[in-house]
Order: C-alpha cells, then structure tokens, then sequence
C-alpha cells in the first residue's frame, strides 16, 4: 500500500480513524462499566484489524472507480460500505459466539438470530465506513486535479518547446531562401568571367564569394546582431557586386554612430539591397546610387534602402515579391505587429523602409579590480 504518496495518505488516515473508534469504544465501555477487561481490548483490537482489512476493500473499490462520474463513484462506494459494515458486524457476532462457549460456556445463547444481530451491528460500523469512503473519494478528487494540473503543466511546456522550435525552424527556412539566389548570380558572373578570359575578374569574386559565405553560414538566423557587423556583411556582399557593375554602381550608406550597436535580425538587409541591384541596377547601363539610411523615431528603429534605379511603377518590382514577404514574415515572427516592411515605387527607383523597435546589447558587468 506504500507505492504512491497518496496511498501512503489513505493508509495512515484509515490507522487512524479505526484507532480512534478503538479508543472511544474503550472508553465508553469503561465509563459505563467502571472498568476494561483484558478480554474487551482483545476483542476491541480483534474488531479494528478486521475493520482495517475490510477498509483495504474499500480502498480498492475507490482505485478502481476513480475514473468514473462521481454520481457511479458515491453509489458504488455506499454500496461497499454496507457491504463491509454487514461483514463486520457479521464477524463481531461470531466473535462474541465465541467467547462465549470458550470463556462462559453456562451463559444462554441469545435468541436473536445471527444475521439479525449482525445487521444490528452493522450500524454501528456503517458510520466509520462511510466516513472513510467520503475522504477517500475527497483525497482521489484532490490527486485527479493535481495530475490533470500537472499533465495540463506538461502539455503548454511541450507546446510551448514545439512553438519555439517551429518559429526557430521558420526564422531558418526564411533566411535560406535568400541566400541561393544570390549565390546562383554570383556563380553565373564568375562563368561568364572566366569564359571571357577575365580570370583577375572571376578570382576576386571567388575570394570574396568566400569570405562572403564563410559569415553567412556561422550566422545565426536567429540571432540579433549589431547594425554595425550587419552593414559589414553588406559591404562583403557588395565588393562582389561591385566587381560585376563597376562603376554602374554607387553606394550611399547614412548611419549615426550612436545607433551602430542597435540589434537587428542576421542578414535582414541583404535581399533589399540585392533587389535594388537585381532590378535597379542590372537593367540599365547608366549609374544607380543605392542609399541605405538608418534613423531614429521615438523606440523604434528606421532603416530606409532606396535606389533611383529603372521600375517604378507598380507596386512591387516583378520578381522582388518573395524576399520582400520572407523580410515581413520574419519581422512579424520576431517583433509581432511592431516589426513592419513598408515597400514603396517611386517615379524613378523603389524605397523599402524597416520599423522595428529599438534593442541593444546586454551592458558588460564591470570587472572588479584585482
């Protein structure tokens, strides 16, 4: 019966209440009797190991019922409890019986018979079992709820590691998209290099494809970086844009200093840039000035990247849908409903504007002077 804290409870609450009816029967007695034979607190102790033996039964009975409506459980239970409480008187008069013929053998028998002497007792048992029946069901309730909290508890921890391991898987997947496309460009200028004859050409852009993606894969994409290490990866990335344009190619980067440790998603800028060199600069033999200007509104970051490339009209250059809508997924699945992408046609270019809220890094604890 030690397997469980609860039945661990149960057991000592039924010790306790058949102790105690015990105890009231023995004083009762010698209160009405002046005094308490050695044959009474024999018979007494007879009784409550039986009674304890009987409440083993319906202990068992509660077990096997708890997942039961309440209404079957309180039926099933008063019935076992009249059950054991007729037992136990029927086992009090044979008891009785027995001491008699052993003890005071010129003593008449009684002339009620023993079945009706036994449900005279039962009574007198039916109120101990009954009670234990109704602390019994009052305890299992009690451990129903705490499973169920602790099951309900297990289940939002798993939901809520499954959630989180979902968003992770997202935040990835939306990341890596962005990434082949450029990496097919870039192989395809290297080819068209190297079938030209301009192996300087094609060898820097090796090297810096490289150096490009030696970052890009050791970054986190879920991790938020520094505005600062984000602008150096767009420089990576341009230095090998730059040798495929030349001189059709202008840049015009316009950040604060004092927002250069602002934390932003990994490679959140590098797709607006690679749009407006896609479909600005690539299409058109003349300049194109790229600008990427970082500003400050209240608690929100601003990141602008405009160019005054070819495409302007409509709302969203062909072709430039799914970054824009992989750089919006990701700001909602990071930042809600304060992480926005605003894309904009102009006359002349396109103007793609980032909001979302201003984070920096955890500040350094101090390193105490040795």
């Amino acid at each position: 019966m030690f397997k469980t804290d609860e039945t661990r409870q149960a057991t000592w609450l039924t010790l306790c209440i058949w102790l105690l009816s015990g105890l009231l029967f023995s004083v009762t007695h010698a209160v009405l009797n002046g005094a308490i034979t050695a044959r009474v607190l024999a018979t007494v102790a007879a009784m409550n190991l039986f009674g304890i033996i009987a409440s083993i039964g319906l202990y068992q009975a509660a077990l096997r019922t708890r997942r039961q409506p309440m209404l079957l459980r309180v039926c099933a239970l008063s019935a076992v409890a009249v059950v054991c409480a007729f037992l136990l008187g029927l086992v009090d008069v044979s008891l009785m019986e027995f001491i008699r013929k052993t003890f005071e053998p010129a003593t008449p028998p009684s002339s009620m018979p023993n079945w009706a002497r036994a449900v005279v007792n039962m009574t007198a048992f039916l109120w101990i079992f009954g009670m234990l029946a109704a602390m019994y069901l009052t305890q299992q309730a009690n451990w129903v709820v705490r499973e169920r909290e602790r099951q309900l508890a297990a289940a939002r921890t798993a939901a809520s590691e499954a959630n989180a391991a979902a968003s992770a898987a997202r935040l990835a997947a939306l990341r890596y998209q962005l990434n082949p496309h450029f990496l097919f460009n870039t192989l395809n200028a290297i080819s068209a290099a190297v079938i030209t004859e301009r192996a300087d050409e094609a060898e820097a852009m090796l090297s810096k494809l490289a150096d490009f993606l030696r970052v890009t894969l050791v970054a986190d994409p879920e991790a938020l970086i520094p505005l600062e290490d984000e602008l150096a990866t767009l420089q990576a990335y341009l230095e090998i844009e730059s040798v495929r344009f030349r001189e059709r190619l202008a840049l015009e980067f316009i950040c604060p200093d004092n927002l250069r440790a602002a934390l932003i998603p990994s490679f959140l800028l590098q797709p607006l840039i690679e749009n407006a060199i896609k479909h600005g600069v690539a299409p058109t033999s003349q300049t194109v000035t790229i600008q990427l200007a970082v500003d400050r509104d209240a608690e929100d970051l601003v990141i602008l990247v405009q160019d005054d490339g070819e495409g302007g009209a409509g709302e969203v250059r062909p072709g430039a849908g799914v970054g824009l809508r992989n750089i919006q997924l990701r700001l909602e699945t990071l930042y809600g409903p304060r992480g926005v992408l605003q894309a904009t046609p102009l006359t002349r270019g396109f103007r793609a504007t980032i909001r979302l809220p201003l984070q920096w890094p955890p500040a350094k604890p101090l390193s105490k002077a040795a």
